[in-house]
Protein backbone atom coordinates (compact mmCIF):
# COMPACT_ATOMS: atom_id res chain seq x y z
CA UNK A 1 0.00 0.00 0.00
CA UNK A 2 2.81 1.80 0.40
CA UNK A 3 4.42 1.58 -2.52
CA UNK A 4 0.92 2.15 -4.22
CA UNK A 5 0.76 5.41 -2.65
CA UNK A 6 4.01 6.78 -3.29
CA UNK A 7 3.36 5.53 -6.79
CA UNK A 8 0.49 8.09 -6.84
CA UNK A 9 2.01 10.81 -5.32
CA UNK A 10 5.53 10.35 -7.63
CA UNK A 11 2.40 10.86 -10.33
CA UNK A 12 0.58 13.68 -8.59
CA UNK A 13 4.03 15.62 -8.67
CA UNK A 14 4.96 14.78 -12.06
CA UNK A 15 1.72 16.24 -13.45
CA UNK A 16 2.16 19.28 -11.02
CA UNK A 17 5.86 19.86 -12.76
CA UNK A 18 4.59 19.31 -16.40
CA UNK A 19 1.81 22.18 -15.52
CA UNK A 20 4.46 23.95 -14.20
CA UNK A 21 6.82 23.90 -17.06
CA UNK A 22 3.53 24.48 -19.11
CA UNK A 23 2.97 28.10 -16.90
CA UNK A 24 6.93 29.45 -17.10
CA UNK A 25 6.84 28.67 -21.30
CA UNK A 26 3.48 30.47 -21.80
CA UNK A 27 2.23 33.97 -21.68
CA UNK A 28 -0.83 33.88 -19.76
CA UNK A 29 -3.14 36.45 -21.62
CA UNK A 30 -2.55 35.21 -25.02
CA UNK A 31 -2.03 31.79 -24.29
CA UNK A 32 1.32 31.65 -26.70
CA UNK A 33 4.84 30.86 -26.24
CA UNK A 34 6.50 33.93 -24.22
CA UNK A 35 9.94 35.22 -25.15
CA UNK A 36 12.09 32.36 -23.12
CA UNK A 37 10.40 29.91 -24.62
CA UNK A 38 10.73 30.92 -28.06
CA UNK A 39 14.40 31.67 -27.53
CA UNK A 40 15.05 28.30 -26.42
CA UNK A 41 13.15 26.52 -29.50
CA UNK A 42 14.80 29.37 -31.63
CA UNK A 43 18.17 28.02 -30.91
CA UNK A 44 17.26 24.33 -31.15
CA UNK A 45 16.09 24.75 -34.16
CA UNK A 46 18.91 26.75 -35.67
CA UNK A 47 21.55 24.18 -34.22
CA UNK A 48 19.47 21.60 -36.36
CA UNK A 49 20.10 23.62 -40.13
CA UNK A 50 22.19 21.96 -42.02
CA UNK A 51 22.96 22.78 -46.11
CA UNK A 52 19.85 22.74 -48.40
CA UNK A 53 17.90 22.66 -45.11
CA UNK A 54 15.48 26.00 -44.26
CA UNK A 55 13.90 27.14 -41.73
CA UNK A 56 11.65 30.83 -41.33
CA UNK A 57 11.04 33.42 -39.29
CA UNK A 58 9.12 36.06 -38.84
CA UNK A 59 8.29 39.27 -36.54
CA UNK A 60 4.83 40.98 -36.40
CA UNK A 61 4.43 43.99 -34.53
CA UNK A 62 0.30 45.15 -34.76
CA UNK A 63 0.36 48.84 -36.05
CA UNK A 64 -0.50 52.07 -33.53
CA UNK A 65 -0.96 49.53 -30.54
CA UNK A 66 -0.34 52.04 -28.35
CA UNK A 67 -3.19 54.45 -29.65
CA UNK A 68 -5.58 51.42 -28.90
CA UNK A 69 -4.72 51.14 -25.55
CA UNK A 70 -5.01 55.19 -25.02
CA UNK A 71 -8.15 55.53 -27.17
CA UNK A 72 -10.10 52.27 -26.10
CA UNK A 73 -8.63 51.28 -23.20
CA UNK A 74 -6.18 48.32 -21.78
CA UNK A 75 -9.47 45.79 -21.89
CA UNK A 76 -9.99 46.79 -25.15
CA UNK A 77 -5.97 45.73 -26.21
CA UNK A 78 -6.21 42.57 -24.37
CA UNK A 79 -8.93 41.59 -26.74
CA UNK A 80 -6.97 42.51 -29.64
CA UNK A 81 -3.71 40.77 -28.43
CA UNK A 82 -6.48 37.38 -27.82
CA UNK A 83 -7.66 37.96 -31.55
CA UNK A 84 -4.71 37.97 -33.16
CA UNK A 85 -3.14 35.06 -31.49
CA UNK A 86 -5.98 33.22 -32.36
CA UNK A 87 -5.82 34.25 -36.22
CA UNK A 88 -2.42 33.73 -36.59
CA UNK A 89 -2.82 30.24 -34.62
CA UNK A 90 -4.86 29.53 -37.02
CA UNK A 91 -2.78 30.46 -40.03
CA UNK A 92 0.52 27.98 -38.78
CA UNK A 93 1.21 24.17 -38.54
CA UNK A 94 1.93 22.19 -35.63
CA UNK A 95 5.45 21.93 -35.66
CA UNK A 96 5.79 25.81 -35.96
CA UNK A 97 6.33 28.15 -32.71
CA UNK A 98 4.33 31.39 -32.08
CA UNK A 99 5.44 33.89 -29.13
CA UNK A 100 4.53 36.97 -27.49
CA UNK A 101 7.72 38.66 -28.03
CA UNK A 102 6.77 41.81 -25.94
CA UNK A 103 3.37 44.09 -25.89
CA UNK A 104 2.39 43.47 -29.39
CA UNK A 105 4.78 42.10 -30.73
CA UNK A 106 5.03 38.49 -32.10
CA UNK A 107 7.65 35.81 -33.59
CA UNK A 108 7.30 33.19 -35.59
CA UNK A 109 9.33 30.28 -36.30
CA UNK A 110 8.77 28.05 -38.98
CA UNK A 111 11.11 24.80 -39.48
CA UNK A 112 11.51 23.44 -42.94
CA UNK A 113 10.05 25.96 -44.71
CA UNK A 114 11.11 28.28 -47.42
CA UNK A 115 11.18 31.82 -47.52
CA UNK A 116 8.46 32.07 -49.83
CA UNK A 117 6.46 30.25 -48.04
CA UNK A 118 7.31 31.98 -44.63
CA UNK A 119 6.44 35.22 -46.73
CA UNK A 120 2.74 33.50 -48.07
CA UNK A 121 2.02 32.25 -44.31
CA UNK A 122 2.57 35.99 -43.48
CA UNK A 123 0.90 37.59 -45.69
CA UNK A 124 -2.36 35.22 -44.78
CA UNK A 125 -1.94 36.65 -41.18
CA UNK A 126 -1.54 40.27 -42.35
CA UNK A 127 -4.69 39.96 -44.32
CA UNK A 128 -6.76 38.17 -41.93
CA UNK A 129 -5.54 40.44 -38.72
CA UNK A 130 -6.98 43.66 -41.03
CA UNK A 131 -10.48 41.44 -42.05
CA UNK A 132 -10.99 41.44 -38.33
CA UNK A 133 -13.56 43.78 -36.44
CA UNK A 134 -12.78 43.75 -33.08
CA UNK A 135 -15.95 44.88 -30.65
CA UNK A 136 -14.79 47.70 -28.14
CA UNK A 137 -17.73 48.93 -26.55
CA UNK A 138 -20.84 47.69 -25.20
CA UNK A 139 -22.86 49.59 -28.56
CA UNK A 140 -20.96 47.19 -30.81
CA UNK A 141 -18.58 49.45 -32.24
CA UNK A 142 -16.00 47.60 -34.06
CA UNK A 143 -12.36 48.63 -34.64
CA UNK A 144 -9.65 47.19 -37.33
CA UNK A 145 -6.50 46.31 -36.91
CA UNK A 146 -3.47 45.67 -38.97
CA UNK A 147 -0.17 44.55 -38.67
CA UNK A 148 3.24 45.15 -40.29
CA UNK A 149 5.57 41.83 -40.57
CA UNK A 150 9.80 41.41 -41.28
CA UNK A 151 10.52 37.93 -42.68
CA UNK A 152 13.68 36.19 -42.90
CA UNK A 153 15.27 33.06 -43.59
CA UNK A 154 17.64 31.12 -40.94
CA UNK A 155 21.00 30.28 -41.87
CA UNK A 156 23.30 28.13 -39.70
CA UNK A 157 25.69 31.01 -39.14
CA UNK A 158 23.14 33.03 -37.09
CA UNK A 159 22.86 33.45 -33.59
CA UNK A 160 19.41 33.96 -32.48
CA UNK A 161 20.32 37.15 -31.92
CA UNK A 162 21.30 37.66 -34.99
CA UNK A 163 17.97 36.37 -37.02
CA UNK A 164 16.40 38.85 -34.58
CA UNK A 165 17.57 41.63 -35.30
CA UNK A 166 17.58 40.99 -39.09
CA UNK A 167 13.35 40.18 -38.51
CA UNK A 168 13.27 43.13 -36.92
CA UNK A 169 14.90 45.64 -39.32
CA UNK A 170 12.62 43.98 -42.27
CA UNK A 171 9.71 44.52 -40.09
CA UNK A 172 10.56 48.49 -39.53
CA UNK A 173 11.16 48.37 -43.18
CA UNK A 174 7.25 47.30 -43.68
CA UNK A 175 6.32 50.33 -40.65
CA UNK A 176 8.21 52.80 -42.81
CA UNK A 177 7.03 51.69 -46.04
CA UNK A 178 3.11 52.53 -44.93
CA UNK A 179 2.76 49.76 -42.09
CA UNK A 180 -0.05 46.92 -43.17
CA UNK A 181 2.90 45.05 -44.88
CA UNK A 182 5.06 42.16 -45.42
CA UNK A 183 8.59 42.67 -46.00
CA UNK A 184 11.13 39.90 -46.35
CA UNK A 185 15.06 40.57 -45.79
Amino acid sequence: QRRFALQAHQETLRGMMRQLEDLAATDELTGLYNRRHFIRRAEAELSRLRAGHRSGLALIDLDYFKRINDQHGHATGDRVLQTFASVARSCLRDDDVLARYGGEEFLICMPNTTLEQVEHVAERIRSMVAEQQIIYDKEGNTLQVTASIGVTSLDPAYSVDDAINKVDEAMYEAKAAGRNLVKVR
